[in-house]
């Protein structure tokens, strides 16, 4: 291995080389108009005469500043552009650095202005900056990826996600519409980059026009403009493949536009564990359906439902992957727009892992070894339906609706071996559910002065999770009330069905320029029915019922929330500040054997300010008090089984945890300079916080939500910069979490303090004809401190991406990762993944040919290590074995 890291840095050391002996002068100056006043933003393009030489660019900054790398000795046609100006151009050579400042004249004819706008690389005007990806591309680039790359200020990650001038891009459009609702993957993933024509960024985005300065948007979309050659026209690739192993691949992507109709297709079967879907896209689908407010199910933790803990695993020994997605969007007429799509996935998965897991007490301390071999199959249908409406430019109605389906199976074959059991374990999960949502909304603006919006949401969800344990002792003694067999086989049946009705109305009354007065009025309410059911089958057929020694639930949990809420918006000189409350009326009721109810007024506070130094420059504070309920299991009474080594019981007395949020964040960007920085630092306290009372005894474990007074603060501190210098970008990220947390033990109160810190840098470069890396460095720490136990452990993560475009139709690129960890005691592990490609595609062609290695270093696992209170976690999961695969992929 250390070979092939050798191999990466002496290509880094080659290309360093170049640019250090290939010798180059800087041309800058400052562009202003006929008054001397300085034009920000204008593009500087400088074109060179020799095929062989790449282009330079420049954006000037808000004084007007620019600075352009030129080659020795080589002739380039510089072209200067700006709205409302004549383009300006000269000829230039340079011997040494110079300096040279631009008078720009007005235009006097509407052909000027053409000329401008077809020829500017990046456009910025207010909120949108808009890039002429013409400009950038070298003619090498594949998919929308590699085109976004190439653009200035913006950045994409290995899981598909965009950030422009360090801000997360939130939506993604094609032609203006949602792109399968929005995320980026799909789309950097399969767009081809022929296709797309400019790229537009628009920051602080809002769906209703009307709404934008009146409601606070701090989203930011991506608008992919289709070439005008392409608004009616079909294009697309299909790739198939086979490999060792009996390893296959059928990727297809298929897209058809014209004006009014819009149609995609993108499907996906392999056995590479390539998973088109993640948790990543689900969590995006799942945010919300509406336009403008929050969605219904904010309730409720998607981050720990059936579903997104199976797309969360990406490790596997073994994965099969069937995928297909479609979408269509249609406009009727000016007024009317529909669209839809559907997702659907069936995977079959395979795992393995072993772990060595501590469990540490003042008074003992119990270890178990367990290994845990997984079959997995998961199917999920996602479909989206949309109707918008708008009769005029003053007003919007939309409905959406939203369904999905997913079943999960899941084989357990658990071996644990510790002091208080070795057992063998056969588990058997089956989970089946259903969610519908809808959503209608209506905006108008009433007047200048004055507008409104409303919306319903509706959210319903059933899920039944089924889940069987088979062993030969029995489990959990000290709460189960097993009857002695030779094989004990324990059921468990959960049944969950939620309604959530959301009404809202929102009046923006506009006082003057500087002042605004916004009313929210709104209902929310809740009904979640859960129930369990414990019980051992017996071999003659009977059940042994649980519900005598405390088990079995049958809740009913309502829950509802009338609020009122005024804030006061104002704006001074270049500060924009909002300061309100909203008046909450909480009645909630847990209908059990035991029945609870509580009715509780609550005031919830809020701040934002925004300050903006200048276009490029942004300093932002944001104060909430924030106030949440506990999920509907944390309010059933009795006992229900976790797993073979844990239960747990709810409490109906459970209240809303209420918590202060803060955070203040600063951006600033120079085109000129080429630095992108931002930074941020956030604090959240508990007032009130819901804790687990955990009684543990060897390794089983009995979990009791109880309600604490300031049982959490927590800090979170982050930076990043990035430089961009000629044909190199310096990027630094940093970040430190800082948090104070209350346990509670055996009745005993710890105060645990965990601190978490991670740096990352990297040195990327930009050739046309050179090899192009991604060289970087990230490292952890991390450091739990409890009465029990004081561990320190780093990650260390050196890394390596290599793409390289040579002999014109050949594209080469890999990647490489070393990861390893140290904890306080010197125990070590590393492991190495490293991934490479080669594709040959000749310009003419419609085809193309591709040889893809994964894990070619032939790693049989990745290790790691997790600390949380008083457990110990080391952990070894085994993945996909060495994969070659030769592909072919057509061109439509």
């Amino acid at each position: 291995m250390d070979r092939l890291f050798k191999f990466y840095i002496t290509i880094l050391i080659l290309l360093l080389s170049r640019v250090c002996f290939s010798q180059s002068y800087s041309l800058n100056g400052v562009v202003t108009d006929s008054l001397q006043n300085p034009l920000p933003f204008t593009n500087v393009l400088a074109k060179p005469t020799n095929p062989e030489v790449e282009m330079a660019f420049s954006i000037a900054d808000e004084e007007g500043r620019y600075k352009l790398i030129l080659e020795k000795g080589q002739e380039y046609l510089v072209s200067i552009r700006f709205l409302g100006y004549r383009p300006y151009n000269f000829k230039v050579k340079l011997t040494e650095n110079s300096k040279k400042n631009i008078q720009l004249k007005p235009s006097n004819n509407e052909l000027d202005e053409v000329i401008v706008i077809s020829d500017q690389a990046v456009r910025v005007r207010e909120d949108t900056i808009t890039y002429k990806t013409d400009v950038f591309k070298t003619g090498e680039e594949r998919k929308l990826r590699q085109v976004l790359k190439k653009l200035p200020g913006v950045e994409v990650d290995k899981k598909g996600g965009v950030t422009v001038n360090g801000k997360k891009v939130n939506k993604l459009l094609v032609d203006g519409k949602d792109f399968f609702g929005g995320g980026t993957k799909l789309g950097v993933e399969n767009i081809p980059a022929d296709a797309v024509d400019e790229v537009e960024v628009i920051d602080n985005y809002n769906e209703i026009g009307f709404l934008k300065g009146l409601s606070d948007s701090d989203k930011m979309a991506m608008n992919i403009k289709l070439k005008k050659g392409k608004k009616k026209f079909a294009f697309g690739d299909i790739e198939a493949g086979s490999g060792t192993g009996k390893h296959y691949l059928l990727h297809p992507n298929l897209f058809y536009y014209s004006p009014k109709t819009a149609v995609n297709f993108i499907g996906d079967l392999n056995d590479i564990g390539v998973k088109s879907f993640t948790i990543g896209d689900y969590l995006n689908f799942e945010g919300g359906i509406g336009k403008l407010f929050t969605d219904p199910s904010s309730y409720f933790s998607l981050q720990n439902d059936d579903l997104s803990a199976f797309l969360r695993n990406q490790d596997f020994k073994a994965g099969t992957n069937r995928f297909a997605a479609g979408q269509v969007a249609h406009t009727f007429f000016k007024k009317l727009d529909f669209s839809a799509y559907s997702i659907f996935a069936n995977t079959d998965t395979e795992t393995e892992t072993q772990s060595i897991t501590t469990y540490i007490t003042d008074t003992s301390e119990n270890k178990e070894l367990k290994s845990v071999n997984s079959r997995l199959n998961n199917q999920f249908l996602i479909s989206k339906l949309s109707l918008d409406y708008a009769p005029n430019s003053k007003e919007d109605l939309s409905y959406s609706g939203y369904l999905k389906t997913n079943t999960n199976n899941r084989e357990n074959n658990i071996k644990t071996i510790s002091q208080s059991l070795t057992d063998d374990f056969l588990t058997f999960n089956n989970v089946d559910a259903l969610t519908v949502k809808q959503n209608m909304e209506w905006h108008k603006k009433l007047s200048v002065k004055h507008t409104f919006s409303t919306t319903v949401n509706y959210f319903f969800n059933k899920n039944d999770p089924k889940t069987n344990w088979l062993t030969n002792k029995a489990f959990l003694p000290e709460l189960l009330p097993l009857i002695d067999e030779e094989t004990y086989n324990i059921n468990q049946i959960k049944n969950r069905k939620t309604h959530n009705l959301d009404l809202l109305f929102k009046y923006y009354w506009v006082l003057n320029n500087t002042n605004h007065i916004y009313t929210t009025i709104g209902n929310n309410y809740l009904n979640d029915v859960f129930s369990t059911y414990e019980f051992q089958k017996l071999q003659n057929g009977d059940n042994n019922d649980f519900e005598k020694a405390g088990f079995g639930n049958e809740l009913n949990f309502s829950l509802n929330d009338l609020y009122f809420g005024l804030q006061h918006k104002f704006k001074l000189g270049i500060a924009t500040v909002k300061y309100g409350a909203s008046l909450h009326h909480y009645y909630w009721k847990a209908d059990q054997k035991n029945d609870y109810s509580k009715t509780k007024n609550i005031l919830l506070p809020d701040f934002l300010a925004k300050i903006k130094i200048s276009a490029s420059e942004k300093i932002n504070l944001r104060y909430n008090l924030k106030s949440r309920f506990s999920g509907v299991s944390n309010y059933a009474n009795r006992m229900q089984i976790q797993s073979y080594s844990t239960a747990k019981i709810g409490n109906e007395q459970l209240e809303n945890e209420l918590y202060h949020a803060v955070r203040l964040w600063y951006t600033k960007f120079s085109m000129y300079r080429g630095i992108i920085l931002n930074a941020s630092i956030s604090y959240n306290k508990k007032l009130k916080g819901i804790k687990n009372e955990t009684v543990l005894s060897g390794i089983n474990r009995l979990y009791h939500p109880i309600l604490l007074d300031h049982p959490e603060d927590s800090w979170m501190i982050s930076a990043g910069v990035r430089k961009s210098l000629n044909k190199f970008t310096l990027k630094f990220n940093g970040s430190s979490n800082f948090s104070n947390y209350t346990q509670i033990l055996n009745t005993d109160i710890y105060k645990n303090k965990s601190n978490s810190h991670r740096l990352k840098l990297e040195l990327s470069t930009n050739f046309k004809k050179w090899p192009n890396l991604d060289i970087g460095y990230s490292k952890r720490f991390n450091k739990l401190i409890t009465p029990t136990i004081e561990s320190n452990y780093t990650f260390d993560e050196p890394y390596i991406n290599l793409e390289y475009n040579f002999l014109n139709d050949f594209y080469f690129k890999a990647d490489y990762m070393r990861t390893s960890f140290k904890d306080n005691t010197d125990h070590k592990n590393i492991y190495e993944i490293a991934n490479a490609e080669l594709e040959y595609h000749r310009e003419d062609s419609m085809w193309s040919f591709k040889i893809k290695g994964t894990n070619i270093l032939g790693v049989d696992y990745k290790n790691d290590t997790r600390i949380s209170g008083f457990i110990t976690s080391e952990n070894r999961t085994y993945i996909l074995p060495r994969i070659w695969l030769f592909t072919i992929v057509y061109k439509i």
